[in-house]
């Protein structure tokens, strides 16, 4: 909500107009070169796109490039992808999780072989499908300013809400609110409202906490408890009186907007609310607080559990952001007898009725006010989740990799994640059993061994049990040190600061042979130096050759063991390599 002129709060993660979603864009391409298509995905907490491709090089990659808006995207996004042996991909995914996606996207595939590029644009303009209220919940929205009437009335039919936040007159000494004209609240527009079948909650932004724990920008109430508590009881008989001048239902709770402060005025806090909810209750209204679940809700429950006299409000409304139309999805709200609301997200633009309007939304416990809707359609569809793009290869001991997901319905409720773990050389293993994490939890660290190659999967789960598929691995294995290697006459071994593991096996010999271990068919990465040549064998059959300084890769085709020979006197030396599965 938060209302007060301190500027934009928060850049929040918005969706695409149905029309988009619909209608998938294709890259123009001739026959015979790469063609990619680019689908966006709906969802109500994040936006996702899907990507396939034909015409590549067949048994290769491409190498993908995102621009939003003409820049290059520099973000976590899956920057490589696997051409089958028919010369295509599928569900290339990515997330958008950096804020409002408005603007246009320029999605670059290129073939790693031939170099042939394919592009695909999509421009999003404005939202159109919005959020599925989960069991238990309604759907509110809230805007700074009051919007017109024509644009409320032509939400009503179509948007799933059934209630809009509206913020009442203030007394002038002590006005925070952002818009103080609120030119469109009047008492003909609530009627007009509530008659179309939406409830009005009448917001008052008053006094904040005192001078010595915000900013400054907002006028503060007394530091003295006992001074706060009158001015909590002044409020609530100032919000009461606008309520009634607009005609506002007093069976609707009034709520006091307080905004995130500092800690050290916990005690004038806790008098100024509880100086409002007794007068509200005095006065025959329920009493609600909008805050922080950190700041306002932990010191408001710190009062009530040392003074079993505390009146608490009837509602704390949560400001989380956390995109989840959820009550039970606000983290450390402590558990006090209130009923909760969560305003899970900021900022966001919705259309309905030809009409587009930025609003923050919240649910809210369906017992604080009946529903004016009828039930929401189940919700059927799983969850979309992508792993970003891991290192192939790694010196260290450890290995991060992160994901993300959007869902169409009632939100992610948790991941399940799996891993696999291959020793050097050996055919792939299985897969572990899934552990769950909640869905706040997007990252995972592993523990990688010399040699092993360590693979995630991950998938989605949403409120009512939609799971989704397991995304396809993210693989990274650690090189083996050269060491591990057995070298044949004419290697020898040297310490190296700048190494791998401080040592290099190296050679001016021609034919020698270093052999590397066994393989059961897969991929051979060597981290060498020099300006020698090395043949590959497997069980003495040569498969490929390595040149020049760097880090090689080069495809096993069968199983046995694995050499490496020197095709001239050249020096070469070998820092360290990784045999991995297919």
């Amino acid at each position: 909500m938060s209302r007060i002129p301190i500027g934009l709060l928060a850049l929040v993660v918005v969706l695409l107009s149905a029309v988009l979603a619909a209608a998938p864009v294709h890259a123009a391409s001739a026959a015979g070169t790469p063609s990619v298509t680019v689908t966006p995905t709906v969802g109500d907490e994040m936006t996702a796109f899907r990507g396939t491709g034909t015409g590549f090089t067949p048994s290769t990659s491409a190498d993908v490039s995102v621009e939003v808006n003409g820049n290059p995207f520099t973000g976590s996004y899956t920057k490589t992808r696997r051409i089958s042996a028919a010369g295509g991909f599928v569900d290339w995914v990515w997330v958008w999780t950096e804020g409002d996606p408005y603007g246009t996207y320029t999605f670059t595939f290129t073939d790693s072989v031939s170099h042939q590029a394919a592009i695909a644009m999509v421009t999003i303009k404005h939202t159109a499908t919005g959020p599925k209220p989960a069991a238990g919940t309604h759907l509110m929205v809230d805007t700074a300013s009051a919007p017109a009437l024509a644009t409320v009335q032509a939400w009503q039919s179509t948007a799933p809400y059934d209630a809009i936040g509206v913020y009442v007159p203030v007394d002038q000494a002590v006005d925070n609110r952002h818009d103080k004209v609120q030119g469109n609240l009047t008492q003909s527009w609530v009627s007009a409202v509530q008659t179309g079948g939406w409830h009005v909650l009448p917001i008052y932004v008053g006094p904040q906490a005192p001078d010595a724990c915000q900013s400054g920008s907002f006028h503060g109430m007394n530091a003295d408890p006992a001074v706060a508590q009158t001015q909590g009881v002044a409020a609530a008989d100032d919000a009461v009186g606008g309520a009634n001048l607009l005609g506002i239902d007093a069976a609707i709770p009034v709520v006091y907007d307080m905004e995130s402060y500092t800690p050290g005025c916990s005690a004038a806090v806790q008098a100024f609310l509880l100086g409002w909810t007794t007068e509200l209750h005095r006065l025959h209204r329920p009493a609600a607080v909008y805050g922080g679940a950190s700041s306002v809700a932990t010191d408001l429950a710190a009062a009530a559990d040392g003074d079993p006299g505390y009146v608490l409000p009837d509602l704390f409304w949560a400001a989380t952001d956390n995109r989840r139309a959820a009550i039970d999805s606000v983290k450390d709200l402590p558990p006090e007898s209130w009923k909760v609301a969560n305003q899970y997200i900021f900022g966001v633009t919705r259309t309905y009725g030809a009409t587009s309007l930025t609003v923050d939304e919240s649910a809210v416990d369906a017992s604080v006010w009946p529903s004016t809707r009828s039930d929401p359609v189940p919700d059927t569809t799983a969850p979309i989740v992508s792993v970003a793009d891991v290192p192939r290869l790694i010196g260290t001991s450890q290995a991060s990799f992160t994901w993300s997901g959007v869902d169409a319905g009632t939100g992610i409720a948790s991941y399940q994640v799996r891993t696999r773990r291959t020793a050097g050389g050996h055919a792939a293993g299985a897969w572990s059993g899934a552990v769950a994490v909640p869905a706040t939890t997007r990252s995972r660290t592993e523990k990688v061994r010399a040699g092993e190659q360590v693979c995630e999967q991950v998938r989605g789960v949403d409120v009512v049990g939609n799971a989704s598929d397991w995304t396809l691995p993210a693989c990274t294995s650690r090189l083996d040190d050269d060491r591990s290697a057995a070298p044949g006459p004419g290697w020898h071994r040297k310490h190296a600061a700048t190494a791998y593991r401080r040592t290099l096996t190296t050679t001016t010999r021609a034919h020698a042979v270093l052999t590397l271990g066994r393989t059961a068919g897969g991929r051979l990465a060597v981290a060498m130096t020099g300006r020698g040549s090395l043949v590959v064998k497997v069980a003495g059959h040569r498969v490929g050759a390595l040149h020049g300084s760097g880090t090689h890769w080069l495809g096993l085709p069968r199983k046995g063991k694995v050499t490496l020979t020197t095709s001239n006197g050249r020096r070469v030396s070998v820092d360290g390599f990784a045999l991995t599965p297919r």
